[in-house]
């Protein structure tokens, strides 16, 4: 068997260039069931047809029982986690899934055990760097993928990290940046920012002033607007 790459994901050719497994799995799964019998990794595609919830891209599915729980199997049938959450997200390139039990979020790894008790009011995805935002009683935080505090919840929003490393926050109705250490590289003076762009400016207002900072934010002058 070949693994092959398509968009970013992983399947599985037999030695005719014929596609056994689609491309649609992360490579260490792929990896992991490359040299089964070639009737069981027909008896993966099989299952991918039939399941109401399809297989996710380490293999695993979702399923509920007639309470409307939500547990985990393996491809094969293997129970994972029992039938205890109301809800299982997809799981993220990183391992970890976001489960919600009682109107509470935490995550889980591929082996169902938990990186983060259920006690965020949200999770959202992890980004590129390894963090995800995290909103408890309406404040916003970071963790890493360990589900160690970067930023503690306190901010009054949070944005997604642009290209620059940078993420925008808001506390107290101003607004600044921090980096992925959770430094405030920006500080939350600004009475609004706008995203930066690719000359490394973004423009910002001050004291009803408009004009452009740099990613040090400094006030960079600009024959349009005024420097506060």
């Amino acid at each position: 068997m070949e693994i092959f790459e398509q968009n970013g994901r992983f399947g599985l050719k037999d030695d005719n260039g014929d596609v056994v497994l689609p491309a649609k799995f992360y490579k260490n799964f792929v990896e992991e069931v490359k040299d089964l019998p070639f009737q069981e990794l027909l008896q993966i595609k099989l299952v991918e047809i039939q399941l109401r919830y399809k297989l996710q891209p380490n293999g695993m599915y979702v399923f509920k029982d007639k309470n409307n729980k939500r547990g985990l199997k393996k491809y094969n049938n293997e129970l994972v986690v029992e039938c205890k959450y109301n809800w299982i997200d997809n799981f993220q390139p990183n391992g970890l899934s976001v489960v919600k039990l009682n109107d509470k979020q935490g995550l889980i790894n591929e082996k169902g055990k938990f990186i983060v008790e259920c006690k965020y009011n949200w999770i959202y995805d992890f980004q590129s760097n390894g963090l995800a935002i995290v909103r408890l009683k309406n404040k916003y935080g970071l963790i890493n993928e360990k589900g160690e505090f970067v930023v503690e919840c306190k901010y009054d929003y949070m944005w997604e990290f642009q290209s620059n490393g940078l993420a925008e926050v808001k506390l107290n109705s101003k607004y600044g940046f921090i980096n992925k250490n959770g430094k405030e590289i920006i500080e939350c003076r600004y009475d609004d920012i706008w995203d930066f762009q690719p000359n490394g400016l973004a423009k910002a207002k001050l004291n009803d002033e408009w004009g452009f900072i740099n990613t040090k934010g400094k006030w960079v002058e600009n024959k349009n607007f005024h420097q506060p």
